[in-house]
């Protein structure tokens, strides 16, 4: 709750985001009301999900502009090591600490990868996955297995930009945390809890409405021989993360943003936007073939 709050006044104070204001912050279990809380601003508006699921199809141009202006916003937020934010100094600067699960804050992304292999776990146990998978369970939990392995290896090789400053991530981005309303403009983005600084393939991920089960983990026969997906709800999917990217690419024109630590640059990085989408479903507990990825991965970087 701490650091949901000390992100929030980073938010406000560096961008212009809008978040709900906190009026109040109350981290002492002891209080009169017996338990922590954190006063703040109702936004007067629902989440995307609570008016759809799915964006509906003549609402997506205009919540993808707004999806974009955002991400572009938090991409360009700042800090000298990956971690939480826990604290404002009095010269204004951010004080940073550990990521809950992982340790840090880490000087590099490859410290943060090393860390996110040696503590991470799937998030199945083994019994769940039998369930889940069925006759792939031994194949697949082995593939888990050497996942972490071949990340910790090659954790100098995963992200483009392996020193700071490294960019905000919200931790949970996308119409589900966004507050609209009824005519889908944006009110303001809600839930911080997650948010860190994080290596820039994390950060640059496609939001959670377009995300995808990357291809080289997922059921071969979801996907034709040139490695195209078959299903009618997927084509869509990837058809709307290619205009998602010409609308980011747009956005940094009008911004006058260049160079090569881009979001859309990220977001074109198809091998990398796979790995980030990975390593999420990887502590979700998603049966998957999580091991190809990383040997295509490495085929490509050695190629």
């Amino acid at each position: 709750m701490a650091s949901e709050h000390s992100t929030i006044q980073l938010i406000q104070k560096e961008s212009k985001i809008r978040t709900p204001r906190v009026h109040m912050l109350e981290l002492d279990a002891n209080c009169p009301v017996k338990a922590p809380f954190m006063l703040m601003d109702c936004l007067p508006g629902n989440v995307g999900m609570d008016l759809d699921m799915k964006i509906p199809p003549e609402r997506k141009s205009a919540v993808f502009e707004q999806m974009a202006e955002i991400h572009i916003e938090m991409f360009h937020l700042r800090l000298p090591k990956i971690g939480i934010v826990v604290g404002v100094n009095k010269d204004g600067s951010y004080r940073q600490g550990p990521i809950p699960g992982l340790g840090g804050p880490f000087d590099t992304a490859a410290d943060y990868f090393r860390a996110w292999a040696k503590k991470t776990k799937f998030g199945l146990s083994k019994n769940q996955l039998q369930e889940a998978a069925g006759s792939h369970a031994d194949e697949i939990l082995e593939s888990t297995s050497s996942f972490l392995t071949l990340i910790h290896k090659a954790a100098d090789r995963l992200s483009l930009n392996n020193n700071g400053p490294f960019p905000l991530c919200h931790g949970d981005f996308g119409h589900n945390n966004m507050v609209f309303d009824d005519s889908y403009r944006s009110l303001g983005v809600i839930d911080w809890e997650a948010a860190f600084a994080a290596p820039y393939e994390i950060s640059g991920e496609f939001p959670l409405s377009l995300s995808v089960v990357p291809p080289a983990i997922d059921v071969p026969w979801d996907y034709d021989e040139g490695g195209r997906p078959k299903r009618p709800e997927d084509i869509e999917r990837f058809a709307d993360r290619d205009t998602y990217i010409a609308i980011v690419k747009q956005k940094e024109e009008e911004l006058g943003l260049s160079g090569e630590c881009l979001l859309s640059k990220i977001l074109e990085d198809s091998d990398r936007q796979y790995l980030a989408s990975a390593l999420r479903l990887y502590k979700r507990g998603k049966p998957a073939w999580y091991s190809r990825l990383m040997e295509g991965f490495l085929k490509h970087e050695y190629a």
